[in-house]
């Protein structure tokens, strides 16, 4: 009897878990953050928001994702909270680097 309520416990644990990753898909987004620096085709996107800061400035200090996504958005500006999507792979150095198929400003 305890071992199968354990399995039934561990299977309501781990169906919930896919339930939260399938939600997550639906949005269609894979990531978000905040703009540290707009370069000509591409931005650098940080999980904090930094205002008038570099990346040289806080690289040696940060601690969190960053990825630099090549995109041909315009009108991006550093401190601006964006959802992202990526096409193919991601670099995984760091930051990670990948090609955006899509940004979406979030007003806050």
């Amino acid at each position: 009897m305890k071992r199968i309520l354990l399995l039934v416990l561990l299977l309501t644990i781990f169906s919930g878990c896919k339930i939260s990753d399938q939600t997550k898909n639906q949005a269609g987004y894979e990531g978000e953050g905040y703009i540290l620096e707009v370069a000509e085709d591409r931005i650098l996107i940080v999980e904090q928001q930094y205002l008038n800061k570099t990346w040289e400035e806080i690289m040696h200090d940060y601690v969190g994702e960053a990825i630099w996504l090549r995109t041909k958005t315009k009108n991006l500006k550093p401190g601006q909270r964006v959802y992202y999507r990526v096409k193919g792979g991601i670099n995984e150095s760091y930051p990670s680097q990948a090609d955006a198929t899509e940004i979406k400003i979030i007003n806050e």
